[in-house]
């Protein structure tokens, strides 16, 4: 199976307060970790960001936003309507720790259905989700009629995985790989949290 890595770096880090993506942990940009942790899972990376020259550096084909400040639905829409692939690993620049193990079993599940996306702990995860290319047109839809949630692009053609499910499936149980920073204390969290691993 044949899948792309679309990486949703188009946010501003306004309570960041500087390009999350670009912080470093342990000398290596957090988005240069999600890149690395994908390439274990997909075969493609696009990076979708509105300030394509940050992120020259990573050497992956980048694609903008078509609908402006449409927050990561317009983002994962640019993502799967540049896609060669059907099968598509979306994720978030801010998520240090993602599982490109848990990426493959949600990427194994588009056979039979359009998304699949992890619910843990009662909390959807739909930034950390495998789509179906040809659901950019229904994100297409939502952006026109001004529906920006992401939540509403999961129908019944979609997967929803609890941890049980997911656990059965092989996933390590790693909550940290939903984990992402946004503010500062998240940062120096995120730190702290290499430090336990080490």
């Amino acid at each position: 199976m044949k899948a792309t890595g679309i990486i949703l770096a188009g946010g501003r880090s306004s309570r960041m307060g500087q390009n999350k993506a670009l912080m470093t942990l342990e000398g290596v940009t957090v988005i240069e970790r999600v890149r690395d942790e994908l390439k274990k899972a997909v075969q493609d990376i696009i990076i979708v960001t509105n300030s394509p020259e940050d992120y020259d550096f990573l050497g992956c084909p980048m694609a903008g936003d078509i609908y402006q400040d449409g927050g990561p639905l317009a983002g994962l829409h640019a993502g799967l309507k540049n896609s060669q692939t059907d099968y598509n690993l979306a994720a978030a620049c801010d998520m240090p720790f993602l599982s490109a193990g848990l990426g493959s079993i949600l990427l194994n599940e588009l056979g039979e259905c359009q998304a699949a996306v992890p619910k843990i702990s009662g909390q959807l995860h739909p930034l950390f989700g495998a789509y179906h290319k040809g659901l950019y047109r229904r994100a297409e839809e939502m952006l026109e009629a001004g529906d920006r949630k992401m939540r509403n692009l999961l129908t019944e053609d979609s997967r929803i995985l609890s941890e049980k499910e997911l656990l059965e499936k092989g996933w390590g149980g790693e909550e940290a790989c939903f984990f992402n920073m946004n503010h500062p204390s998240e940062y120096e969290q995120a730190k702290r949290m290499l430090g336990r691993e080490s």
